[in-house]
């Protein structure tokens, strides 16, 4: 991963665990929606191209982390920055999640997805995984993709 996909990854991180309760759309009555996460993959994005779809964690990711996602490109990966920066649609509930990332360039990525606890200072995510295979997009294109994410170790 690049020192600028960290960054952001680790900005976006601080700036949810400050913003983000242990479930965030908990109705009161114990249950919570799935996460719905939607952003660019930096603050000056101007491709053209959305991929969107659902996501599932792999086993063990619990209730209550706070998710983001990111694309990665060769060896370079960059977090994608929310939308609603301070929305509480961003917390694990369940195995999927929506997500959309929009303003992307033409290309060929790979979507990953970062959990963090929110409780905790470390700014290093509990659980990190990637989709299985690369996509690739072409300007203008909506792409619906679901992904069954897998683990990966650094």
């Amino acid at each position: 991963m690049g020192i600028h996909g960290r960054a952001l990854w680790v900005l976006a991180a601080v700036v949810g665990a400050v913003s983000s309760t242990a479930c965030g759309s908990d109705d009161g009555d114990g249950s919570c929606e799935p996460a719905v996460l939607e952003g660019s993959p930096s603050f000056g994005a101007d491709g053209t191209a959305t991929l969107t779809g659902k996501g599932t964690l792999p086993d063990g990711v619990p209730d209550g982390l706070q998710l983001q996602t990111a694309v990665q490109q060769g060896n370079a990966s960059i977090g994608v920055f929310p939308d609603d920066l301070f929305g509480e649609k961003n917390i694990v509930c369940g195995k999927t999640f929506q997500y959309t990332v929009h303003k992307l360039e033409a290309g060929t990525y790979r979507l990953q997805f970062l959990a963090f606890d929110p409780n905790d200072e470390s700014t290093d995510p509990k659980f990190e995984g990637e989709a299985p295979a690369d996509f690739t997009i072409a300007d203008g294109q909506t792409l619906t993709q679901d992904t069954v994410f897998q683990l990966t170790t650094d």
